[in-house]
């Protein structure tokens, strides 16, 4: 048995009841009933917010997952670059500073391309 076939049963069992019911408790009902129906729609209106909470329901949390992992690779790509860049920064500097402190192994002089590179980045 699923839910809805429960929700059904219940609510036969309900109507047999009430049918049932002598008229001032059938008639007590109705107005709890009322009362009960007429605080529901004031509950839906207050939390509605002009559209907004029918609008996230209705399009957004049926996709929300969907929506929360494209968000989620989004910021993992960026922060992927950001992380790469930041290291690449890190680099250049460990190298100015062995440059300016003469720390670096005689290789490095050696090295055809290194001239190269010290000419092309150094300020004009």
């Amino acid at each position: 048995m699923n839910e809805q076939d429960f929700h059904n049963r219940i609510r036969q069992h309900l109507n047999v009841a009430a049918r049932n019911c002598p008229a001032p408790v059938a008639d007590r009902l109705l107005e709890a009933r009322q009362l009960a129906l007429s605080r529901q729609k004031q509950t839906v209106r207050k939390l509605s917010l002009a559209g907004i909470g029918q609008t996230l329901s209705e399009h957004l949390m049926p996709h929300g997952r969907t929506t929360l992992a494209t968000i989620l690779v989004i910021l993992l790509a960026l922060g992927s670059g950001f992380l790469g860049e930041w290291q690449h920064t890190a680099d250049l500097e460990e190298v100015d500073s062995a440059l300016l402190a003469d720390d670096l192994p005689i290789d490095a002089y050696l090295d055809s391309g290194f001239d190269a590179w010290v000419q092309n980045d150094s300020p004009d």
